[in-house]
């Protein structure tokens, strides 16, 4: 049934092809599944041969930057005390213990109960998990950890307490299979990216600072953390092999953390090295033979893949295999840049969280290439091209869109899009510091070298999320991952651009640590912004209007003319039902517009207003993996105070209804039309990452004055005209037989955050 709808929703000429594929791709990937199934259960799936080169590993990061705001220390001192208890508070879980055996709260009243084990210190209690042929070589890791160290149960959903079996071969592992699962709770877990607080807490303790533990416990805790997850995770087995994404994630955490250690004068012990320079070929193979890559559609996913291989490849010493990754991985990054991020800058996921991610990776992968030392630019013109026999492939020399000969490597479109990812992410940012919330938000990080957190009192915590248990005496630290300054400052370091290592001008900002360490990397080097080039274009679309022939007056007149009287909102400082009519000053007073079409997104900025309007298109090519039904919707802030906020997302594989309820028409500021869909989802499980595109939205008028934006999804357009007047904004919606938005009563930053607006009426 699932292909059938997802064939109806094709275009023919790709509907056919795809169906005569399909028996063919069914029968290779099961047979050649159970093949390699059973040739993974034979032998020893970790690298256990000796590396043949002892060189070291290759380092890009010089030193690490002094901290000394007692905030910033205050911050690492707590982060690094519960990573050390291994307490992680990830997709909403509240901060938790993660060990073998403990007793989780539940998710949407689902809670599965785990066994109780007691590891010992010669790795006995591994037999029964660990599959037979890579159990003697697991048990020789355990061993290698500290005797004291309490293990990780990497395999569990810690929210739900289901756990997945670490003796399962990793392509059988199964998800969204049960009520309140989320198997994105131990990939969350197992990208490992709380790893950098250990190495910024380590640079305090050398000091040494009040609070700190001796230096050499967080070196302990980065090595024993990294063997245990080895030891209990081998290549190709168990849930956190599943995911390529998560795998090239994983290995940037490590090799980056590795790096933050080595720059400090910290030496690992022989066998520790051993181990993970092993492991870091077993990532390397499982990225390479397990690209998330398709014909069609690539998205976030792929991008990880290459960015874990082009990071394998930067580090790694020299070989001809690690020549060909590179070379392979550039390729790779430039082809799907282009694909990935539109000519204005903006994702084509049509998420503003996910351009986040895409954007920390475009960007942490363009510095490595532009940093790689000369004998790994001589790879790049030395190395053969048969490293695959199927799609992608990888280039010659003569076909490669990179310029070993050019200090700046890759071409000048590419380090443009880069400038104009950060332009976006600046641009969406409201004067709170929050980006406005459009589309799906899991939270997704590629670095998390400095998280954004804010320290809150126990009643604040439990006020703002609804699951957590009563308030314990102790402070909760709260990620804001709405937050993304930390995005456009790094960039704006790439191209000395000092207004985007400001906060939209708004403040002052001090550069995080994550910006310092981004520069002391780069050094003296940095990319010339296409502000330089006085035939690029400005600022993206700063000023733009799209305004045709109509006035705003006169598309009011032919729409009323059109469809009769409009449903009419109006908005003012202090909107509801009491107030509508209360003045705000001049909200149209020094007034900026920024548009976006290839995103959809169309922005107002003034110093006391703050309005984004959805509009355009549905993302992915059309497939709409990470769009909402909210085409004609807003976020609105007046004077520093959001009245409009998007409902966000909460949960995906977990709970497929409230998956669906937060991407709804219905949980958006939108016009409604008979409770009817936007744009229709595919049922079950397979259809929570797609849409069937109907809206076909267009911005039809953006100018000072006002918007008028159209979408098809209820069969016949419908109509938003939205005017700016000095003190007030009116919504005037035109249409069949529409009804009147209602205002989401909740919204969600992320999983499990859910903040009731007493100022808003309820869905």
């Amino acid at each position: 049934m699932y292909y059938l709808q997802k064939a109806l929703s094709l275009p023919p000429h790709i509907a056919i092809r795809k169906a005569l594929t399909l028996p063919i791709r069914l029968i290779q990937q099961k047979y050649l599944g159970q093949f390699h199934c059973w040739q993974d259960h034979q032998s020893p799936t970790y690298t256990i041969s000796s590396i043949t080169t002892t060189e070291p590993l290759h380092r890009y990061l010089p030193t690490v930057p002094q901290i000394t705001s007692e905030q910033e220390i205050e911050q690492i001192l707590a982060l690094s005390d519960l990573y050390l208890a291994h307490r992680f508070d990830l997709l909403g879980s509240g901060w938790l213990q993660v060990r073998h055996g403990i007793k989780c709260p539940g998710l949407e009243g689902h809670c599965y109960e785990t066994d109780l084990v007691t590891p010992d210190r010669e790795g006995q209690w591994l037999k029964g998990r660990i599959n037979a042929a890579n159990l003697n070589y697991s048990q020789s890791i355990w061993r290698a950890l500290d005797p004291d160290y309490l293990p990780i149960d990497w395999h569990l959903d810690f929210k739900s307490g289901y756990r997945w079996s670490e003796a399962t071969w990793h392509l059988d592992v199964r998800y969204a299979h049960l009520p309140g699962v989320d198997i994105k709770v131990p990939w969350e877990l197992a990208r490992m990216q709380h790893l950098p607080i250990l190495a910024w807490a380590y640079s305090l303790a050398i000091k040494p600072l009040a609070g700190f533990q001796p230096p050499e416990i967080y070196v302990r805790e980065f090595r024993n953390q990294v063997l245990d997850f080895i030891a209990t995770n081998p290549p190709r087995f168990g849930v956190n092999w599943r995911c390529t994404m998560d795998v090239g994630i994983r290995v940037v955490n490590w090799l980056v953390t590795y790096d933050l250690f080595k720059a400090m004068s910290v030496n690992f012990d022989p066998d520790f090295e051993t181990i993970f320079r092993r492991s870091l070929y077993d990532h390397s193979y499982h990225i390479l033979n397990h690209l998330e890559w398709g014909s069609e559609l690539r998205s976030n996913h792929y991008l990880s893949n290459i960015a874990g291989l082009l990071f394998l490849a930067a580090y790694l010493p020299r070989t001809s295999a690690t020549d060909q990754w590179l070379a392979f991985s550039i390729q790779e990054l430039i082809s799907e840049v282009r694909i990935q991020f539109n000519p204005d800058g903006s994702n084509f996921e049509a998420s503003t969280s996910y351009h986040r991610l895409s954007a920390e990776i475009f960007g942490y992968c363009a510095a490595l290439c532009l940093t790689l030392p000369p004998e790994k630019r001589d790879g790049l013109t030395t190395y053969r091209s048969n490293l695959r026999r199927s799609p992608p492939l990888l280039r010659p020399t003569d076909h490669q869109e990179y310029k070993v000969e050019c200090d700046h490597l890759l071409p000048d479109w590419f380090w443009q899009r880069l400038e104009k990812a950060a332009e976006f992410t600046a641009h969406i940012t409201k004067p709170n510091g929050e980006i406005c919330q459009i589309g799906d938000n899991d939270s997704g990080r590629f670095l998390k070298l400095w998280p954004i957190v804010e320290k809150l009192e126990p009643s604040q915590a439990k006020a703002i999320y609804l699951n957590l248990p009563d308030p314990a005496d102790c402070v909760y630290w709260d990620e804001e991952i709405l937050k993304h300054h930390h995005l456009f400052q790094i960039i704006g370091v790439l191209f000395q651009r000092s207004d985007l290592l400001k906060q939209l001008s708004i403040s002052p900002a001090l550069l995080t640590p994550e910006t310092l360490l981004f520069q002391q990397w780069l050094g003296k080097m940095s990319v010339p912004s296409y502000h330089d080039d006085r035939n690029q274009p400005g600022p993206a679309a700063l000023g733009k209007t799209i305004e045709g022939e109509r006035s705003l007056t006169a598309w009011q007149r032919q729409l009323e003319q059109d469809y009769g009287p409009p449903l009419l909102t109006e908005f003012s400082e202090h909107w509801d039902t009491e107030s509508r009519e209360q003045t705000i000053g001049q909200i149209t007073a020094n007034l900026n517009l920024y548009a976006y079409p290839d995103f959809g997104l169309y922005i107002y900025r003034s110093p006391s207003l703050y309005l984004a309007i959805r509009c355009g298109s549905i993302g992915q090519n059309g497939n709409g993996g990470h769009a909402h039904n909210d085409q004609l919707s807003f976020e609105l802030t007046l004077k520093g105070k959001d009245l409009i906020r998007d409902p966000g997302t909460y949960l995906y594989t977990p709970s497929p209804e409230k998956r669906n309820l937060f991407r709804s028409t219905p949980a958006h500021f939108t016009p409604q039309y008979k409770g009817q869909e936007q744009n229709q989802w595919l049922a079950g499980a397979q259809g929570l990452f797609s849409l069937i595109h109907h809206t076909q939205a267009q911005c039809l008028y953006f100018a000072p004055d006002g918007f008028v934006g159209m979408h098809r999804g209820f069969g016949l357009p419908v109509y938003r005209l939205i005017a700016l007047e000095p003190n007030k904004i009116r919504i005037f919606d035109y249409g069949q037989d529409l009804h009147e938005p209602g205002l989401p009563g909740f919204y969600s930053n992320g999983y499990g955050k859910l903040i009731q607006l007493s100022d808003h009426r309820s869905m």
